[in-house]
């Protein structure tokens, strides 16, 4: 069975051999490897064709749309594998990453992708692992613990079958691939051996631009992903549906923090989403019990304007 490496590459040239070694030392066999310069600046294609004398069997090709879902998707229009492993181009894979996760879906064709643990290192030397949780997979996405875009392995078939990524989606990308592919085939494999790094970049990483306006889709897509569940999941919903208005609340409490209106952004989401209020639930994780008790008094406007103005007059005494 092949699999193939799409890589999406966008002034990445202290990255991409790293990464590209990373895909060429797979203990699995066979793989083809596919790099989609994206209108790199810089000297990523260069870089490219130097790698493919090292590596003749590298793909390399260009996308002038701009963003990683048209790269991502001009690689899949290329590939000829069955399963397809995305990487972003400044990740790796450790060697056994494919081999072992093939072999947890060998014999299941019908599994729409594979939902694994990474490892993110981060810019101070320290990493964390992030583990998918194997609960119900629209749970699982709704609290964004499905596994990430390069751990997870992915049935090309249903990819195809929803038109690969969304070009068009700013942010919450692979939540939002996630999300439709989990409409047409919610089987899904948990993995909990983090084999893939996550290398987190001082400068260059487009998640850290723009953070209130990637919370607020981060948001509205799970809003999106709900009234899903709600007309076609009755039963998810009827008995989940406290953890997922604690969960959209958390979301909002977020948002509150964000600059430089994110106060005024969150009380307007909270009136559309909560018009007849918000009852937390007793398993809620994301307030203390004080916050609680302004929030019944107060109301959350009133409540998130006291705790923030008091989070000020703290840093002022420090």
């Amino acid at each position: 069975m092949l699999v193939s490496v799409v890589i999406p590459c966008y002034n990445v040239e202290d990255y991409i051999e790293e990464c590209i070694h990373s895909a060429f030392a797979q203990t699995y066999k066979p793989i083809e490897v596919l790099c989609i310069d994206n209108n790199s600046t810089d000297n990523t294609w260069q870089k490219l064709k130097q790698l493919q004398e090292t590596y003749p069997s590298l793909i390399i090709e260009k996308e002038l749309k701009p963003g990683a879902p048209a790269a991502r998707n001009k690689g899949l229009v290329l590939s000829k594998g069955e399963w397809i492993q995305f990487l972003d181009a400044d990740d790796l894979l450790l060697p056994e990453k494919i081999e072992h996760q093939v072999h947890l879906i060998k014999n299941k064709p019908e599994v729409c992708f594979l939902a694994a643990a990474s490892r993110k290192k981060h810019i101070n030397g320290q990493s964390t692992i992030s583990i998918p949780k194997q609960d119900h997979p629209f749970k699982s996405l709704f609290t964004t613990n499905l596994g990430i875009t390069s751990s997870n392995l992915w049935n090309k078939t249903c990819i195809n079958q929803i038109n690969g990524w969304d070009e068009g989606q700013k942010s919450s990308q692979e939540a939002d691939l996630m999300f439709r592919l989990l409409q047409i085939n919610s089987q899904v494999i948990f993995d909990a051996e983090p084999l893939t790094i996550i290398q987190e970049r001082e400068t260059g990483q487009i998640s850290t631009k723009h953070p209130q306006d990637n919370w607020v889709r981060y948001f509205n897509k799970r809003v999106e992903i709900l009234n899903w569940i709600k007309e076609n999941e009755t039963k998810l919903y009827a008995n989940h549906q406290a953890f997922f208005n604690d969960r959209l609340f958390g979301i909002l409490k977020i948002i509150s923090n964000q600059k430089p209106d994110g106060l005024d952004t969150a009380i307007y989401l909270y009136k559309a989403y909560f018009p007849n209020g918000y009852k937390p639930s007793p398993k809620q994780e994301h307030s203390t019990q004080t916050y609680l008790f302004l929030f019944k008094a107060l109301g959350f406007n009133y409540t998130e304007r006291f705790k923030q103005a008091l989070e000020r007059f703290s840093a002022q005494l420090r």
